[in-house]
């Protein structure tokens, strides 16, 4: 008898921390589609934490939805798939202990037919892979426009390097500098210039510095 209550009394003790585990994370969902509505499948999709930059990843199901459990905060939803511009929502989404919260619809666009590829990793002094860096692309004059005072048109994009810490830009194939930042809290900010002519892939990788305290 004695071994049977306690038997039940661990059972309850286990069921109780379990239950109070799972109250402590809220769900983010949502789903991704193309220009048509219809569901991108096995896109790839991240949140990361506003607290501590930590990072979770999943990939759309079929019908385009995905889902995570995550601990209360405020996170950045990025997102990439491929064939399609990918890119991060401008507005953090909450999330709260035991609720759900669904992001608004995202379309994706279709990429051009004939792009160059800017990819590549960010790292620490010492090597390791920094994940939650955010990239920012933005177009520049090359020299040659620089000297004929030639108006750039204006290209902007932004992303968050993965729990690898790479990242990825698709950019039009036509003759064109970018300049690319990574910044990460607590580390200097890098930037460096990259020269896009034809279709390519290019590598681009940062070494991030930490601030000194």
């Amino acid at each position: 008898m004695k071994k049977l209550m306690y038997t039940l009394t661990m059972f309850c003790l286990v069921s109780a921390t379990f239950a109070a585990v799972q109250g402590k994370t809220g769900t983010l969902k949502g789903k991704i589609e193309n220009e048509k509505a219809k569901p991108i499948a096995g896109a790839e999709v991240r949140a990361m934490r506003s607290r501590d930059r930590s990072i979770k990843e999943t990939k759309t199901d079929q019908a385009g939805n995905y889902s995570f459990e995550l601990e209360p905060d405020d996170y950045t939803v990025s997102f990439d798939a491929e064939g399609f511009q990918g890119g991060n929502l401008v507005q953090m989404q909450q999330v709260e202990e035991g609720k759900e919260t669904t992001v608004k619809t995202i379309r994706l666009e279709k990429a051009s037919r004939r792009t160059s590829l800017i990819r590549g990793a960010v790292f620490d002094s010492d090597g390791a892979s920094l994940a939650g860096v955010h990239l920012k692309l933005v177009r520049v004059p090359t020299a040659d426009e620089e000297q004929e005072r030639k108006h750039v048109g204006s290209l902007s994009m932004t992303y968050t390097s993965n729990s690898h810490g790479e990242f990825a830009f698709r950019v039009p194939t036509t003759r064109a500098r970018y300049q690319v930042t990574a910044t990460l809290q607590y580390y200097k900010p890098q930037s460096k210039t990259v020269d896009v002519n034809g279709s390519e892939a290019i590598p681009l990788a940062f070494s991030l510095e930490p601030v000194k305290k």
